[in-house]
Formats: structure tokens, sequence, C-alpha cells
């Protein structure tokens, strides 16, 4: 009994790092474990579980506690792989390629598992790395730093005039004391010079904090976007961009109406309300391949550190990456939420109901995978249509979740009719998502804003921030002519806020 009572301690708290005592013990038959070893791991479980139940019902409502159950976890984990022979432990280094290996009696050290995404790092270990590349590749983040902007002001630029969303516009021009400026289009802008001048000198009359952008649909596309960083970034000299800006769009006017509805009722929330859910798919057939999965669990972690419990779904799209001898454990105790392909290659029509219902029941969700016009994390688009975002945040790392549908990157005429993500989550209820309308670099970029996000800043500041680490002291690039091709340097400029720019989602 006392055994069972440490197993299910140690799988119930919040996703450590390490598999602990237990762990070695659940490998017992693959690792050839004897009975005189299993009774020596049983000895630390006993010995160890004394000082888990202290900590945990002393340790009520500290926000370290979970640093501190996890290094316990590490501890008896080391503890207990004392007692594998050299055998053993190559077997389970092998089993464990996302553990770093502890050093063994005599010295020596074990090999480094040689997929670093596998390895689950924290933030911190992100941000300082022992060595360029240690945990793999898409883990260099980007450097985000605050660059000051006007202390008031809000001002709404369109191009819309169906009366549902002029009035809709009106009233939240109205809630945020701000302006409304009325274009011919948006769309065209970049093809007139005068047209961008005459713009540019109207918004620094008007000097805003904040610039929400509501584009028709057929207006958004790249060359509007590229068009628009030049004018933002171009309000004084420095080349970065010079207010807080994102995009107000939904697929139509009763649907823009319902956004801004949404967004003028919206209040920060506490941390304490915040429920996270990431969601990272394995279908690379390359050294990426784990990439996505160890973004998801990078932000499970982080969360657990924090004292927060939050799922991971990991979607697999090919039954070759499962019969891999490095394929992680995902076990339902540690918060995975795991799909699994049917075929050889597999891309799923619907959600399965735990993924389902752990979206659902979120209001921050995180995406690692590929993405096209109608798939995105292994996952048709047509799968989320049940899904209420109502008042949700999302951070999607996939390509083209924001792309438009007539395309100045590439020609997308003939995926006119395939659902764009990003839409479809404004339409259920999201108010607010970092998306691409391209290729996007993913983890590196999302986590930099979402950590400004989680810290109190508005979505529009957080943005920019993003953005002009992109920017940096180059100038914007030109226009795209002609579908050029699905890369070149304006692609990196694509990222894409969608929603209310002066949203605060979580308090300070």
């Amino acid at each position: 009994m006392l055994l069972r009572v440490i197993a299910i301690l140690f799988l119930t708290s919040s996703f450590a790092s390490g598999q602990g005592a237990q762990g070695v013990l659940r490998k017992s038959e693959a690792l050839k474990l004897t009975e005189s070893q299993q009774q020596q791991i049983r000895a630390v479980l006993s010995k160890t579980a004394k000082k888990y139940n202290e900590l945990r019902s002393q340790g009520k409502g500290d926000p370290g506690l979970n640093r501190k159950l996890n290094a316990l976890r590490e501890g008896a984990e080391k503890e207990a792989l004392k007692f594998l022979t050299e055998e053993q432990r190559t077997t389970w280094d092998q089993l464990n390629p996302g553990i770093l290996p502890a050093p063994v009696e005599n010295g020596a050290k074990t090999s480094p598992p040689r997929d670093g995404s596998l390895i689950i790092p924290t933030i911190d270990e992100l941000k300082r790395p022992p060595s360029p590349g240690a945990f793999g590749p898409s883990t260099t983040l980007a450097r985000t730093v605050p660059h000051q902007v006007s202390s008031t002001g809000y001002l709404i630029l369109t191009d819309h005039t169906d009366q549902t969303a002029v009035t809709a516009l009106e009233q939240l021009a109205e809630a945020r004391g701000g302006e409304l400026m009325a274009l011919k289009s948006l769309g065209t802008l970049y093809k007139n010079a005068r047209k961008v001048e005459l713009l540019q000198d109207a918004i620094r009359e008007v000097n805003p904090r904040f610039v929400a952008i509501a584009p028709m649909m057929e207006s958004y596309r790249e060359n509007m976007h590229l068009c628009l960083l030049r004018i933002l970034s171009g309000l004084d000299k420095d080349p970065e961009l010079d207010v807080f800006p994102g995009y107000l769009i939904a697929s139509s006017p009763a649907q823009l109406a319902e956004l801004i509805e949404q967004t003028i009722q919206f209040r920060p929330r506490e941390v304490e309300e915040i429920r996270p859910v990431s969601m990272g798919a394995i279908e690379d057939s390359d050294a990426r391949r784990y990439r996505s999965y160890q973004k998801a669990k990078v932000m499970q972690k982080m969360f657990a550190e924090e004292g927060k419990q939050s799922p991971a779904i990991i979607v697999t799209t090919k039954k070759s990456h499962m019969e891999r001898g490095d394929y992680p454990e995902l076990p339902a105790g540690e918060g995975n939420i795991v799909m699994s392909p049917t075929s050889q290659r597999h891309t799923f029509e619907s959600l399965s109901l735990p993924a389902e219902l752990a979206i659902d029941e979120s209001n921050m969700l995180f995406m690692f995978g590929h993405g096209t016009t109608n798939r995105i994390c292994g996952i048709h688009i047509d799968a989320f249509a049940k899904i209420d975002f109502g008042g949700g945040i999302i951070f999607c790392g996939s390509c083209m979740s924001a792309a438009p549908y007539d395309a100045d990157r590439v020609d997308l005429t003939s995926k006119r009719d395939d659902k764009r993500f990003a839409f479809h989550a404004m339409d259920n209820g999201a108010v607010a998502m970092l998306g691409h309308m391209g290729l996007c670099g993913g983890f590196p970029k999302v986590f930099p804003m979402a950590e400004q996000v989680l810290a109190g800043t508005s979505t529009g500041e957080a943005y920019q921030q993003l953005m002009n680490s992109i920017i940096g002291d180059k100038a914007i690039p030109d226009y795209y002519r002609g579908h050029d091709g699905p890369k070149g340097p304006a692609n990196a400029y694509l990222y894409v806020l969608l929603g209310d720019p002066s949203l605060i989602p979580v308090k300070k």
C-alpha cells in the first residue's frame, strides 16, 4: 500500500522534470532489474515519501513549491539510478532521451541524448543554453526590448463601408476614447506613395499609443501589412514601430461586431484564472522531428513550475515515429493528451474528445506544428469547428495560420475555400491571436511575445516588441510583386496580431 500511495503522489505532482524513483521501477522489465535492485529502489521511494508529503502539506501557497517537489523527484531518480549496472544505465538513457543522464559511480558520464529536442529545458535554460544548439532546433529566442511610444491615444484605421462594421468600430473608438479614420482602401494603399505620406502625416498629428487596423477581408493581404509596417515604423527617425498596432478582423461585418462587443466587455484576468493548454505535433522525418513536441512540453513545464497544471496535446501523424526507439513516453498521469495515427500517414479529421475538452475549457492556447490553409498541427481546421474560443488568447507558431484569402506572397486561388485557422478562431470567440501570413519561425518568436503578455503587458505592446526585434535597424522589405514565392526577406515580417492592441489579457 505504501508503494501505491507514493506512486500516486509522484505521478500527480505538477509534471516534474524528472520521473522519480517510481519512473525507474516502471521500467523494471525493460531494464531487467533484479529483485535486489527493486528492493533498493523501493527503499529510496519509502525514504523520499515522508519528505515529499511534508513539502506538499507545508508548502501550500508557496510559489516555489513545484520547484522543490521537482528537485525531490529528480534527486530520488538519481539515487535510484546508482543501483543500475552500466548496461542498464545505457538502456535507461535510450528509453529516456529527453532527460540528461546523471554521472555514474566511477565519475564517468553516459552519453547525452543525440536529439536535443527530446530534452525539455526550463525557460531559464533556453535563455542560457550550455552550448549553441544544445536543446535542438528552434530554441534561440528573439530578444525583445521596450520601445517608447505616445503615452495616450487610440486610433482606428478602416476601409469598411458596411454599416454594421462601421457602427461597431465607432463604439470601440468611443469606449477607448479614440478616433476613427476612414480610408478608401487599405488593400491598395501601398500602390500610392502620396496617400501613404498623407496617412503618415495624419497619424503623426493624432500621435496615438495604439493603432487598431480594421481592413475589409479583401484588403487583408501581405502588401497591405508591409505598407502599414512602413507607415507605423516611419513616424520618427528610427526604423522601429512607433505605436502599438493590431488588426481588428473577422470573416464578416457581423462577426467583427461580435468581436468588438466582446473586446469592449473584456477585463484582464488574474494569473490564477489563466487556463493554458499547449499543442505540439510530431510529424517531420528529419532532425526537426520532435521540436514542436518539445515546445509544447516546455510551456507545460513552465506553467508547472508556477504551480499551474496544463494539458499538453501531442499529435503524431506518422506511425513510423511511434515505432522509433526514441519516441517519448507520454503518460496521461503527467498531463499528456495523445492523438496517435491510425495509418502510416494521418491527418486528423477530428479532435479526440480529451483534446476537444481541454481546448474548450482553456482560455490560453499555444500551438506548435506545421500549418497550411486547411491544416494545422496535423489536424484539419474543420476539426476545430465545435470549439468555443470565447475570450481566448491564442499564440500560434504554425505557418499560414493567418494567411489571407487573396495573397501577394504565393498564389492561393485554389485555396480560396479553405478555412484559415485565425479567422475560424476569431469568429468562434477568441479575442486575440498571434499568427503568421506565411512561413512562421515558431516558438523563438511566439514565446517572447507570450512572455510579455503573461507579465501583464498589452497585446499591442508585446507584439510591437516582437516586430521591433525583427525589424532592428533595417528598412521594411520591398513589396511582393506577382507571387514572388514562399520565402524571401519579407516573409519574416508577416507576423500579425489579430485583436484590439490595447487588450491586457493578464493583470500585472
